[in-house]
């Protein structure tokens, strides 16, 4: 074995943390930066003398034993430069890591020599107007990441395949394309679309893109710092970045209401985000708007009926221009969210059990529920805003309107179907899910089955449900059904119709 002297040679003695007057004194040396004398030398201005002791410790520099043509070999192979390259980026704040992700089966095809994806590099038109945004996001989002949701070929399909297979919002007068997204809908994009998506390796991503959703959600409430540019798209204005923003909000609060809590803040920063930003003149442009504040209060609207609790968004829009455009529009989601408001806010607040919180408690929580009290006010509230959707599905069924969606009828008839649901279900819960119970009128029972029989039929028929206030009314009305069936008031498709629903669920 090699001793000490031929592996290292002696740089010189360790030198000393205090000058030579401060040690004398026995004081603390302050060496300010960007000086080489202390504040007391400069002080009492005297020479500042840093000299070692006597017993210092000697420094000693290793010395490659290896012959110079290995050495310097090894000083250029591509990973020595690399794994040094990614230690000074991350150091400057360039990259998230220093440490090189390596690449899932899958991705080696799209990723660079350093098993990160080249972007700068892929020619593909439909991914140049991406690229701004996903270079935001991936310095957005939270470490570790799975490699495989870069892949640039994985982001392609996703993004082609929410436009070519997801339904418009039926909100909206036309369906919205965009070249050029912000981090947020790129983001929220990508989780719907893997969210729905028949390939199970792909779906499987859902995930991962929906941690990347939140943390651009959580970007728009970080303030930047102060002397430093955020980074933006200059291909976009302030206003289309905000409304693009929006509709992202809007899109991650359709797939999340009631099961993530937190949809409701999400639908406090839309909200706040289209008063900064909402054009004040009364053009093409503001109707777009005007279908943006739509989808907020729907999406407020179903969120808050599924905790019971009280709407975000208020019943009329504050801004003059919406609200010149929503009142004199015949707007029939205009008219349904108004339903929705003046009949929600007679129960809210009253500590009723929610459809939501009977699905995901155990039969323990369900009997441990004190029972709410039903007066003849509540059911009268109830028959009244039944009637009204009878009203408002006979006045706006066939009328011809512009819309995002192929077929807005169904739409309609859609949204018909799972409020009525929804309005006639609103004491069962309370009733601990007991139909059949002595304070349950014969034609209430009734009518509430055949209620939920048209729910669980219209899953069958039609393929543009997807949000999930839209799955939880249709889950309720499969139990709604199965209940039924146990105590022999089904009819003779309703175990088929379950088998499809189950079969949908797990296979869509």
């Amino acid at each position: 074995m090699a001793s000490k002297s031929q592996e290292s040679i002696i740089i010189g003695p360790k030198p000393t943390k205090a000058c030579v007057n401060c040690r004398r004194q026995k004081m603390k040396c302050q060496v300010e930066p960007g000086s080489s004398i202390c504040r007391r030398c400069r002080v009492q201005k005297i020479d500042c003398i840093f000299k070692p002791r006597a017993n210092a410790a000697i420094i000693r520099e290793p010395i490659d034993m290896r012959p110079d043509q290995d050495r310097r070999l090894s000083n250029t192979e591509p990973g020595s430069v690399l794994g040094r390259l990614e230690v000074i980026e991350a150091l400057l704040g360039i990259r998230p890591s220093a440490k090189a992700s390596h690449s899932s089966p899958g991705s080696q095809a799209d990723a660079g020599p350093s098993g990160s994806h080249s972007f700068e590099d892929d020619d593909d038109p439909e991914l140049s107007g991406l690229r701004p945004a996903i270079l935001q996001l991936r310095c957005l989002a939270r470490q570790p990441q799975n490699d495989r949701i870069w892949v640039p070929s994985v982001m392609k399909q996703l993004w082609t395949s929410f436009h070519d297979n997801v339904p418009g919002l039926h909100f909206l007068s036309k369906k919205q394309t965009f070249s050029s997204p912000t981090p947020l809908l790129l983001a929220s994009v990508l989780y719907v679309s893997a969210l729905h998506h028949p390939a199970p390796d792909i779906a499987s991503l859902a995930p991962d893109y929906f941690v990347i959703t939140c943390s651009a959600i959580a970007d728009l409430s970080v303030p930047t710092p102060r002397g430093t540019e955020p980074i933006k798209d200059e291909n976009l204005s302030e206003e289309q970045r905000a409304f693009q923003d929006v509709l992202g909000l809007i899109l991650a609060g359709l797939v999340a209401e009631a099961y993530i809590k937190e949809t409701g803040i999400w639908i406090s920063i839309g909200y706040r985000i289209l008063l900064d930003y909402c054009p004040m003149n009364i053009d093409e442009r503001s109707r777009e708007w005007c279908g943006l504040f739509r989808g907020l209060q729907i999406i407020d609207l179903e969120h808050a009926s599924l905790y019971m609790s009280c709407p975000i968004l208020p019943r009329k829009a504050p801004l003059a221009s919406l609200l010149q455009l929503q009142t004199s529009g015949g707007d029939p989601y205009d008219h349904l969210t108004q339903m929705m408001h003046i009949g929600l806010s007679h129960f809210t607040g009253r500590g009723i059990p929610t459809i939501w919180s009977f699905i995901f408690s155990n039969e323990a929580n369900r009997s441990g529920q004190a029972a709410t009290p039903f007066t003849e006010n509540d059911l009268g509230v109830i028959k009244h805003w039944a009637r009204q959707l009878d009203d408002w599905l006979v006045r706006y069924s066939g009328v011809s309107r512009p819309s995002a969606i192929e077929n807005p009828n169904l739409a309609l008839f859609r949204q018909y179907i799972l409020q009525r649901l929804f309005v006639l279900s609103i004491y069962h819960p309370a009733r601990g899910f007991d139909m059949f119970a002595r304070n349950v009128a014969t034609a209430e029972r009734q009518e509430l089955l055949l209620s939920a029989r048209a729910a669980l039929r219209l899953h069958n028929d039609d393929h543009g449900i997807w949000s999930n206030w839209d799955l939880v009314m249709i889950t309720w009305a499969a139990l709604l059904v199965l209940q039924g069936m146990e105590d022999g008031t089904g009819e003779s498709d309703g175990m088929a119709s379950f088998q499809s629903l189950i079969y949908r669920m797990t296979n869509d």
